[in-house]
């Protein structure tokens, strides 16, 4: 074997055997179609937070929410929107699960810039609570701030990033703030064709 071939196979093996890895250490799986109860059951196991979980209503709420570009760049991140549901912006200097800080210090009396392409209301009329929890998220019917995180089960123990910013909420004293965690895995109740979930590869 030619010593530059033998480099490309040598570089091609570890970037493999690392990603094998990494997806055995976190129990990342490919995507497949879930229930509420195996969320749920997910959940639980690695002792993730269960309330404030939502899901899209329908599959048509799901592929509409997965057009908009601005929606797709910020998954499996925080997404923070102000009181009129006016998104954010985020450091992107900073990687996908940072957030903390920013959320832990949300205050009306600060100045924030906006990022246009994506209104809360547009995620909002599509998505429902998987439980009412109304000693949580009733309390915030006018919010000062909505953080909205997306999460999927086949990232596994990957998402406790995600559901780390839950702290942040929890200690900002300032602020009256809305927490939401999206699902964004695929549910079996929509009878999706295999044309259907190939549109959002």
């Amino acid at each position: 074997m030619k010593p530059r071939t033998m480099i490309l196979f040598m570089l091609l093996l570890s970037v493999t055997s690392c990603v094998t890895i990494i997806k055995w250490r976190y129990g990342i799986t490919n995507p497949k179609e879930q229930t509420p109860q195996k969320l749920a059951s997910f959940l639980k196991k690695h002792r993730f937070p269960d309330s404030c979980q939502y899901l899209f209503n329908d599959s048509t709420s799901y592929f509409q929410g997965f057009r908009n570009p601005v929606f797709r760049k910020n998954m499996f991140s925080n997404m923070v929107f102000d009181a009129r549901g006016t998104l954010l912006i985020r450091d992107t200097n900073q990687c996908q699960w940072s957030g903390f800080e920013l959320i832990k210090s949300l205050n009306v009396d600060s100045a924030y810039l906006n990022l246009p392409g994506l209104q809360l209301s547009e995620i909002l009329d599509h998505i429902h609570p998987v439980e009412v929890q109304p000693e949580l998220n009733s309390l915030h019917q006018q919010p000062d701030f909505t953080v909205l995180i997306t999460w999927a089960k086949f990232l596994g123990t990957y998402n406790s990033r995600l559901f780390e910013l839950s702290d942040a909420v929890r200690q900002n004293k300032t602020a009256r703030i809305r927490l939401i965690f999206l699902n964004v895995d695929m549910l079996e109740s929509w009878n999706l064709t295999k044309d259907q979930k190939m549109q959002i590869k």
